[in-house]
C-alpha cells in the first residue's frame, strides 16, 4: 500500500489558491444557523468518515467534529478541560485552540478562525476550512450531496474493512468509540455494519457478502464487535473416532450433542451458506461438502458487550502509547500436561526455545523469559516489570489454566494483573469458550489489562501438538543393526505433519518480520489452514499407528481465535 508523509511546508501553501471558501458558506433555512435536510457527510481520500455527532451548519459555515476529523488524519487529539484547550500533533505539526476563541496555533503560525470552536452535545466543532489550515489539506464542499470533501494526496484505500456491531447491544458511547477506531484506518474504505437484524451467522454472512458485491473490490478484513449472542459466530461439531481395540484410524463422526463456535468461516466469502449451518468437521474430511476453510482476509473480534466496548477502545490506545518505541518482551508461563516417556509434548514454551536455534532463527532481538513453577508468583511480577507479550500454556477450560488441578491464571487473577498492559497467546485450554461474558478472556479484556488474545474456543487436548516424534534413527554406535527407532525433536519438515506448532512457527515467523499481530496470525492461520487441507487425505504412520492427523488440524482452525481489535496504521 501507498503512503502519505506529512510535511510542515504544506502549511505554507494554504487552500485559498485551490478553492473558494465562500462555497462552504450555506445560507441558513432555520434562522437559527443549521439548514435542514439530510445530515452532511464527510469523506477523506474517499473513505467515509463516521460521528457520533454529525458536522453542523452554522453560522453560514460547515463545522466539523475536530478529533474526528483530525484522528481520521492520523494526528493525535488532546484535551484540557483546565483551559478548554485542544491540542492535535501530527509529525513535526502542532495544532492548538481553545473553545470560543477565533485564534488558534498551527505550528509557529497563528491562524483566525472563520467561527470559533465551539461544543455541541460535548463535541468540539471548528470549521472545515481549519481542517485544510491545520494540516495542508483540501477541502471542498460538495452542494448537491451535502458532503464535505477532504484530499490530502495520499492514495485511495484499498479495500474494505468491515467494522460489525450490533445496535441494540451498544451504548452510546461504545458507539461513538466504534466510529472513531473506524476513522483510524486510514488505508481502506470503511464499512459500519449493524447486525441487529441477523439472527444468525448465515444470514450475516450472506448480508455480507450482498454489500460487498454491490461495493467491488476486495476485502481488508473484518472487524466485530459483540459477544457470539450478539454478533452471532458459526457452530460447528466434531468428534474424532478411533478403533478401541488397537487405535487404528476409523475416520470421523459427528457428535451432534455438542456444538462450538467460531469465526473462521467470515474470513472468505467463497461458501454457499446452505453449508454453513452447524458446519461439522465430518461434512468436511468424510462428505467432502464443498466448503472452503482457508482464510482470505484477517477477522478479529471483540467479545464485549453493552457498555464494556468503550472502555476496552481506550485501553488498546492506552497500551499502542505504553508499548510504542519499545522491545516488548516474550513471557512464557507453561505447565504442560502432555508428557510421553519424559518429553513435554504440548509444551509450547519448549517450542518457542526451540524457535531461537539455527534452524528456524526466530527472537533474534526479543528478550524471551519462561516460568514453569510458581506461576502466579512470577505473573505478577512481570506485570509489574512493563508490558509484555505473554503466553500462557496449560490444561484447563474458560474459567483459567491450571498446574496439578491448581488455577494460576483465572478469572480473578486476570483482574489483579492491572500494573501493566499485557499482549496474550492463550494456548491448549478453551479460555475463550462460547465467545459469551463468563470466560477468562472476557474478564481479562473487560476487567483488567489484557489486550488482543489469541485464544481457543475448545480445549486442545494435544490434537497432534508434538515437540518429538518417535521416528526411524540410525544404529546407535556399538549397536547390533537393524530397525532402531528413537525420540527426535521436530524441525521443519516435520511441523508440516499436521503438527498445530507449524502455526505458531509461522506466527511468529510473521512477527519477526515486522507485521502486527493481527496480520501475522492471519498469514499463519492461512498457512496452516493451506496445510491442513492439502493433508486432509494425508495418512501417516506415527506412533505405532495409521492415522489422517488432519482431522485434528481442521479442529484446531476452528477453535483459534484473534480477540481483541485490529491494528491500525
Amino acid at each position: 500500500m501507498k503512503r502519505f508523509r506529512w510535511n510542515s511546508i504544506i502549511l505554507t501553501v494554504l487552500v485559498f489558491s485551490l478553492l473558494s471558501f465562500g462555497n462552504l458558506a450555506i445560507a441558513s433555512s432555520d434562522g437559527k444557523g443549521n439548514q435542514g435536510g439530510s445530515e452532511i457527510a464527510v469523506t477523506i481520500d474517499k473513505r467515509p468518515i463516521y460521528f457520533d455527532v454529525a458536522p453542523q451548519q452554522i453560522d453560514g459555515r460547515v463545522m466539523v467534529p475536530l478529533r474526528a476529523i483530525f484522528e481520521s488524519l492520523g494526528a493525535e487529539v488532546g484535551w484540557d478541560g483546565s483551559t478548554q484547550t485542544i491540542t492535535g500533533k501530527k509529525d513535526d505539526i502542532a495544532v492548538t485552540l481553545r473553545l470560543n476563541d477565533t485564534k488558534a496555533e498551527v505550528g509557529s503560525k497563528t491562524v483566525t478562525l472563520d467561527v470559533a470552536a465551539t461544543q455541541i452535545e460535548g463535541r468540539t466543532f471548528v470549521p472545515a476550512r481549519f481542517v485544510a489550515e491545520s494540516f495542508g489539506a483540501d477541502v471542498k464542499w460538495n452542494e448537491s450531496l451535502k458532503q464535505v470533501i477532504i484530499t490530502t494526496g495520499a492514495a485511495a484505500p484499498e479495500g474494505h474493512y468491515y467494522f460489525i456491531y450490533n445496535s441494540q447491544k451498544v451504548t452510546a458511547q461504545d458507539m461513538a468509540s466504534i466510529k472513531l477506531f473506524a476513522n483510524k484506518f486510514r488505508q481502506t474504505y470503511n464499512v459500519l455494519l449493524d447486525a441487529a437484524q441477523y439472527k444468525t451467522a448465515t444470514e450475516l454472512y450472506d448480508a455480507l457478502k450482498t454489500e460487498q458485491k454491490k461495493l467491488g473490490g476486495t476485502v481488508a478484513g473484518i472487524q466485530i464487535f459483540g459477544l457470539a449472542s450478539d454478533v452471532p459466530s458459526f457452530t460447528y461439531t466434531h468428534k474424532m473416532k478411533f478403533l478401541p481395540a488397537n487405535f487404528e484410524w476409523d475416520g470421523v463422526e459427528e457428535n451432534k450433542e455438542k456444538k462450538f463456535v467460531s469465526d473462521l468461516l467470515y474470513a472468505n466469502f467463497k461458501n454457499d451458506s446452505k453449508y454453513l449451518k452447524d458446519v461439522s468437521v465430518y461434512g468436511i474430511v468424510q462428505e467432502n461438502l464443498p466448503i472452503s476453510v482457508i482464510p482470505e482476509w484477517p477477522v478479529s473480534r471483540l467479545p464485549l458487550t453493552k457498555g464494556e466496548i468503550a472502555k476496552y477502545i481506550d485501553n488498546y490506545d492506552a497500551y499502542r502509547k505504553q508499548s510504542e518505541g519499545k522491545s516488548v518482551p516474550t513471557v512464557a508461563v507453561s505447565a504442560p500436561y502432555q508428557i510421553q516417556d519424559g518429553y513435554a509434548q504440548d509444551d509450547i514454551a519448549l517450542f518457542i526455545k526451540r524457535l531461537t536455534e539455527d534452524e528456524f532463527g526466530l527472537f533474534k532481538d526479543t528478550e524471551r523469559r519462561t516460568y514453569y513453577k510458581d506461576h502466579a508468583m512470577n505473573l505478577t511480577k512481570e506485570n509489574k516489570v512493563g508490558v509484555m507479550d505473554l503466553v500462557v500454556d496449560g490444561r484447563g477450560d474458560k474459567n483459567g489454566a491450571e498446574q496439578d488441578k491448581v488455577l494460576f491464571f483465572d478469572r480473578n487473577s486476570v483482574v489483579d494483573l492491572n500494573a501493566n498492559y499485557y499482549t496474550a497467546f492463550l494456548w491448549g485450554f478453551d479460555a475463550a469458550a462460547d465467545l459469551d461474558a463468563n470466560s477468562v478472556v472476557h474478564d481479562g479484556l473487560s476487567k483488567g489489562k489484557m489486550i488482543n488474545p489469541i485464544a481457543h474456543t475448545v480445549p486442545q487436548f494435544g490434537r497432534g501438538v508434538l515437540n518429538y516424534l518417535w521416528l526411524p534413527v540410525p544404529t546407535p554406535e556399538g549397536e547390533k543393526d537393524g530397525d532402531w527407532n528413537d525420540y527426535v525433536a521436530v524441525d521443519k519438515e516435520h511441523l508440516e505433519m499436521d503438527n498445530p506448532f507449524f502455526f505458531v512457527y509461522k506466527y511468529y515467523e510473521a512477527i519477526e518480520s515486522g507485521k502486527t499481530r493481527l496480520q501475522s496470525f492471519f498469514e499463519a492461520d492461512a498457512a496452516y489452514a493451506t496445510l491442513t487441507v492439502a493433508n486432509k487425505n494425508t495418512s501417516r504412520f506415527l506412533f505405532g499407528f495409521e492415522c489422517m492427523y488432519s482431522a485434528a488440524g481442521f479442529e484446531n482452525l476452528f477453535s483459534m481465535h484473534y480477540l481483541g481489535l485490529a491494528d491500525y496504521e
